[in-house]
């Protein structure tokens, strides 16, 4: 039994908005859909998905493909980087001699003497099917790798990002096996403890001790000091990939508005943040994050305080009190 899933490219940076990915040089511009591919692999099995290759101006393009694969950076804010040369991720050090790529029924990549290059003409759409081969037996955990499609003209790929010069990538998490019930924490929910006032920010770290991927989902709860709830922030859905951490974000940010892109640029944060985008405040407020790492748990929570005191305004409010009594004084005296 297997479950293949297509997401937006959200999770990994693996952050695009758009359904196609494209790597854009001087007569090279590709897209690709999708651009991030999630495949469940229940041994045995042949998990297939179907990738698409767009020729997005009237130039042929030589591709030859290349399987990297990949983990978090440390900035752990979903960035990836590319393992060294042909080190593998995961239980198997032999699963990419289980891939194999078909362009209609021809293998391109994968069997002895495929040829591991492809043409693809002007403005042409090229459909291929990636096959991963799991056999019974086959250890359990998860892989992370890209698919890549280079131009032949170059000879190398960046290290890190999931795009390569001259070439495009779309993006592969495979989990094979029956998962368990996943492990993890919330290594660090915090934000500053005094406001003078809103937006109020966030930094949720959740980490992932399991042998699996996971996409938490939940909310942060905002009361103020008599307990009623005052705010909300949803959580973005976000892939942790297997033995790793992240910090969230919130779901406004998966397309943010103006108002919130100029909120984040001038708290200019140095991680990924959540933001409670309420400006007045008044008072001491207590938050409370709940996160499911998957929809049978389990369930965690952590809280934080901080005080809000509109200083800007009490200055203001008392230097119009004393102009008002000065005012009052000069006219009773007068008086």
């Amino acid at each position: 039994m297997r479950r293949l899933f297509a997401f937006p490219l959200i999770m990994l940076c693996l952050i695009l908005t758009s359904s196609k990915a494209q790597a854009q040089v001087p007569d090279f511009s590709l897209g690709i859909n999708p651009p991030i591919i999630e495949i469940e692999a229940t041994p045995p099995t042949h998990a297939q998905a179907n990738i698409t290759l767009y020729n997005l101006n009237s130039v042929p393009h030589d591709l030859r493909i290349e399987l990297r694969s990949f983990k978090f950076s440390d900035k752990k804010n979903g960035e990836i980087e590319y393992l060294e040369g042909n080190a593998i991720q995961g239980p198997d050090a032999l699963i990419f001699q289980k891939i194999v790529i078909f362009e209609e029924d021809q293998n391109i990549y994968g069997a002895q003497n495929a040829p591991k290059t492809f043409k693809i003409g002007p403005n042409e759409i090229k459909k291929l099917r990636l096959v991963v081969n799991i056999e019974d037996g086959a250890p359990i955990g998860d892989y992370y790798f890209s698919v890549i499609f280079i131009s032949n003209d170059n000879n190398s790929i960046q290290s890190s990002g999931s795009t390569a010069p001259s070439g495009i990538a779309t993006n592969v998490i495979l989990s094979v096996g029956e998962k368990g019930e996943p492990n993890g924490e919330i290594t660090s929910f915090k934000s500053p403890f005094f406001f003078d006032q809103g937006p109020v920010p966030f930094t949720l770290l959740l980490s992932n001790k399991s042998d699996h991927f996971v996409v938490p989902r939940g909310k942060i709860d905002i009361k103020n000091i008599f307990g009623k709830t005052v705010g909300e922030i949803n959580i973005l859905p976000q892939y942790i990939l297997s033995n790793s951490s992240r910090f969230m974000l919130n779901t406004d940010q998966a397309s943010p508005s103006s108002a919130l892109q100029d909120t984040l640029g001038k708290l200019k944060p140095k991680t990924n943040i959540l933001v409670w985008n309420e400006k007045y405040l008044f008072g001491l407020y207590t938050a409370k994050v709940t996160v499911a790492l998957s929809e049978t748990g389990p369930i965690l929570t952590s809280s934080s305080a901080f005080i809000a005191f509109p200083i800007s305004y009490v200055v203001a409010f008392a230097f119009i009190v004393l102009i008002m009594a000065g005012i009052y004084l000069r006219v009773k005296k007068k008086i």
